[in-house]
């Protein structure tokens, strides 16, 4: 074992704060030094100091209640400031995963009436159940979740037909940056013949269709 080890084994056991620690660690290397230095064998000097534990009681027993209180209060106070910045990397996280909104009509990424155009014909190639020309226009991830085949499906599960498109309400269009990428979002409802229907569709920066979700 070497004395920088052995020295950092009993600062560990040490009940007190890290300052004094410090100075036992300098007074422990200098005395294991100079013994060696003065011609003692470095394992006979430690073995004379006795193990790490022991060595460390022998210092544990000369420190005061308030020593110890303040040592105490010094542990607690550190794990607090672990927990702290544990919990502001993950704020920190969170916030570059949540996405950051903003006004479309001011964005240098997307044109606000060509988001709107390709948005409301998405919507009426889905009306007309012309699936495969959706799916055309999807981006690759989102086609890893969706095709052809399970819009059709999760179409025609649904409890009653949408019946003839009528009218397209109000879109309302914003711009999305999360992870680094921007994502164009459009809202509308969308009246047919047998019912209301809610649309949000989502664009990434190609002006490929990246979410597709229906109420």
């Amino acid at each position: 074992m070497t004395a920088e080890r052995y020295v950092k084994d009993v600062c560990r056991l040490l009940k007190c704060r890290a300052s004094r620690k410090k100075e036992i660690k300098n007074r422990l290397l200098s005395e294991i030094e100079g013994a060696v230095a003065e011609g003692e064998a470095l394992e006979d000097v430690l073995k004379r100091m006795g193990i790490a534990w022991d060595c460390a009681n022998r210092y544990n027993d000369q420190f005061d209640k308030a020593e110890q209180k303040a040592a105490k209060r010094e542990r607690v106070l550190k794990r607090w400031g672990i927990v702290l910045l544990i919990i502001a990397v993950l704020a920190a996280v969170v916030y570059w995963k949540l996405p950051k909104w903003s006004d479309i009509s001011e964005s240098t990424i997307f044109d606000e009436d060509e988001v709107k155009a390709a948005a409301e014909e998405v919507i009426r190639l889905y009306s007309d159940n012309d699936f495969q020309a959706v799916n055309t226009r999807m981006n690759d991830d989102m086609k890893q979740v969706l095709n052809a085949a399970t819009l059709q499906y999760t179409k025609f599960q649904m409890k009653e037909d949408f019946g003839e498109l009528l009218a397209f309400g109000n879109m309302y269009a914003s711009q999305a940056r999360q992870n680094g990428s921007y994502f164009a979002m459009v809202q509308v409802s969308v009246s047919y013949s047998n019912m209301s229907v809610t649309y949000t569709i989502t664009f990434d920066a190609d002006m490929k269709l990246a979410g597709l979700y229906i109420k």
